[in-house]
C-alpha cells in the first residue's frame, strides 16, 4: 500500500509537469517572467547594464545572471523554459518527498509520532495548488520554497553544510530570502561559517567576467535596485497591508516598516529562544515559520505568487494534526482549506478579480496561530 499510494504522488506531479510543458510547446510567447531572466543573462556576458531603472524588471543578484547562463544557451528557447520549471518543480517534489519521511529514526519510538505511509499524497494534493501559478510563470518562488523546506529540515537533523547551501542557494534565487539566511546565522552558531563561506562563493561567482570593472558596477546596480524596488509603495503588494488597501484604507508608510521589523525581531526572538532551551528541531520549524511568514504576508513585494512559499509549511501541519485525532482533526481540516484557498488564483477569472491581493495573506494571518506549536513528528530531538 505505502507503494500505491507513493506511485499516485508522483503520478500527480508528473501529469502536472507534463500538461505545463505541453501548455508552454503550444503556447511558446506565454513564457512569464523567465524572459527577465534570458535578457539579464545575455546582457551581462555583452557587457551591458542589467539593472533599469524603476521597481521592476531584473531584481536578482548578479551570480543569478552568470547561473542562468546554460538555460539561456539552450535551443531552441522552449527547451531552456522546460528545464527551468523542471528544476524548480523537481526541487520542489523533493521537499515535499522528504517532509513525508519526516519520522524518528529506528532507535526511536515510533508509536506516538509516526506520520501516516499516505503523507507524500496528501503533501502534494494540498501543496501543489498553490505551486501552479508560480510554476506556469517561471518564477524562483517555487524552487525557494523547496529550499527553505530542505533548509528547515537540514537544520532538525544538525546537518549544517547542506543548510548553509540550501540557504546560499535561497539567496542566489531571491534577495528576499535574506530573512531566513539572517535568521539562521544569528541562531545556529555552527552554521555561521558555511553561510558565510556560501556568501563570499556566491560573489565570486559574480565576477565571473571579462571585465571585472563591468561585474563591480553590476553589484553597485543591484544594490540600487535593491534598495528602490523593495518599498511597498506604488506596488501592487500582497501582504497584511495589501488587505487595507484592497478596501482603500490607507497605511502610513512608517507604520509599514514598523510592523515588518517587529515581527522579524519576533521570528528572530522566538527562533533564538527555541535554540537557547537546547532545541535545535523545534528551533528550525521557528525558523521555518517565520521565513514564511516573513516572506508572505509581512514581505514588502509579496505577489499572490508568493504563497508557494508557505503552502508545504501549512500542508505538514495539516497532516501532523489530522493524525493526532481529536481537536486535531478540526485543526487539519482548517488548514487543508487553506492550502485550497492559496489556488484562488487559479479557480477562474471572476475568483480571481474577487481575491486578488486580499485574500491570500488574509488566509495565512487566520491560521497562523495554529502553526506555532511544534507537531511531534518534527520536534523529535534525535542527538
Amino acid at each position: 500500500m505505502p507503494r500505491r499510494w507513493n506511485i499516485a504522488a508522483w503520478s500527480i506531479l508528473a501529469t502536472v509537469f507534463i500538461g505545463m510543458s505541453t501548455y508552454l510547446i503550444l503556447n511558446p510567447t506565454r513564457t512569464g517572467v523567465v524572459p527577465n531572466y534570458r535578457l539579464a543573462s545575455s546582457r551581462w556576458w555583452a557587457g551591458e547594464k542589467i539593472y533599469d531603472p524603476g521597481t521592476h524588471g531584473f531584481l536578482y543578484a548578479p551570480p543569478f545572471a552568470v547561473l542562468f547562463t546554460p538555460v539561456n544557451l539552450l535551443r531552441p528557447e522552449i527547451l531552456g523554459e522546460i528545464l527551468w520549471r523542471s528544476l524548480g518543480f523537481g526541487l520542489f517534489a523533493l521537499a515535499l518527498r522528504s517532509l513525508s519521511a519526516c519520522r524518528p529514526p529506528p532507535a526511536v519510538s515510533l508509536s506516538a509520532s509516526r506520520l501516516p505511509d499516505s503523507a507524500f499524497l496528501f503533501l502534494v494534493l494540498l501543496s501543489v495548488p498553490a505551486s501552479l501559478a508560480p510554476l506556469s510563470n517561471g518564477q524562483t518562488n517555487l524552487p525557494l520554497s523547496a529550499c527553505l523546506v530542505l533548509a528547515a529540515i537540514a537544520l532538525r537533523r544538525d546537518q549544517w553544510s547542506m543548510a548553509g547551501l540550501l540557504l546560499t542557494v535561497a539567496l542566489i534565487l531571491k534577495p528576499i530570502a535574506l530573512a531566513p539566511w539572517l535568521l539562521a546565522f544569528a541562531v545556529f552558531a555552527p552554521v555561521r561559517g558555511i553561510l558565510l563561506a556560501g556568501i563570499l562563493t556566491s560573489v565570486a561567482i559574480g565576477f565571473l567576467h571579462p571585465n571585472p570593472s563591468f561585474a563591480w558596477q553590476q553589484y553597485v546596480g543591484f544594490l540600487h535596485k535593491l534598495t528602490s524596488s523593495y518599498t511597498p509603495e506604488n506596488l501592487r503588494v500582497s501582504d497584511i497591508f495589501g488587505i487595507f488597501h484592497k478596501v482603500h484604507v490607507p497605511t502610513p508608510f512608517h507604520l509599514d516598516t514598523i510592523t515588518r521589523a517587529v515581527v522579524s525581531l519576533t521570528a528572530l526572538w522566538f527562533c533564538w529562544w527555541k535554540y537557547r532551551r537546547g532545541q535545535i528541531p523545534r528551533a528550525s520549524w521557528a525558523l521555518w515559520v517565520g521565513s514564511c511568514l516573513v516572506l508572505t504576508v509581512f514581505n514588502p513585494r509579496a505577489e499572490t505568487n508568493s504563497y508557494v512559499l508557505i503552502s508545504p509549511l501549512l500542508a505538514f501541519t495539516a497532516i501532523c494534526s489530522w493524525r493526532d485525532g481529536g481537536a486535531g482533526i478540526l485543526k487539519g481540516i482548517i488548514l487543508s482549506a487553506a492550502c485550497i484557498g492559496l489556488m484562488c488564483d487559479g479557480m477562474g477569472l471572476w475568483i480571481y478579480k474577487a481575491t486578488d491581493v486580499w485574500l491570500k495573506p488574509l488566509i495565512v494571518l487566520v491560521v497562523s496561530p495554529l502553526l506555532l506549536r511544534v507537531p511531534k513528528e518534527w520536534k523529535e530531538d534525535f542527538r
